[in-house]
């Protein structure tokens, strides 16, 4: 997690798993061969977190289903696939070089938009039903941040 002045950027980290999809991201040799676009993306992160918050313009926005808030963080080839709850709130997940067409085509890009779809059901259910709530100033997720489903 990261708080910044514009917005809380948090990750994911699923059950029986000792790495959050952000570290598996920030790990994956293919990205790492990116390394230019990886520091241009890392920083683009810390600015919006302290400056800019996370306003559509800086996100390929409706990535997943036109339903979802699964958008991508594109630097390059590179690709961080996030929600972008509120202008104020990013969750990011995973993600990797794109070498193809669309997201569909390549496995991993799939498997990592398909885990976003899926916590996007959770989070937004938590939130409806007043378990999870947002502040809309700082982004800070509270209450029940431990969520269970099938991966």
């Amino acid at each position: 997690m990261d708080f910044g002045d514009a917005g809380s950027i948090y990750t994911i980290q699923f059950q029986g798993e000792n790495q959050t999809e952000f570290d598996k991201f920030l790990e994956n040799k293919w990205v790492h061969e990116e390394e230019e676009s990886l520091e241009r993306l890392l920083a683009k992160l810390k600015s919006m977190s302290t400056i800019w918050g996370f306003p559509d313009g800086m996100f390929k926005v409706k990535e997943g289903k036109f339903s979802d808030y699964v958008v991508a963080l594109r630097e390059g080839k590179l690709r961080l696939y996030c929600l972008r709850i509120e202008d104020v709130l990013l969750v990011t997940g995973n993600g990797g070089c794109k070498t193809s067409r669309t997201y569909q085509q390549d496995p991993h890009l799939h498997s990592s938009v398909k885990d976003l779809q899926m916590v996007h059901k959770v989070i937004m259910s938590r939130i409806a039903t007043g378990r999870t709530h947002v502040d809309r100033i700082t982004g800070v997720l509270r209450g029940s941040l431990n969520f269970y489903t099938d991966k």
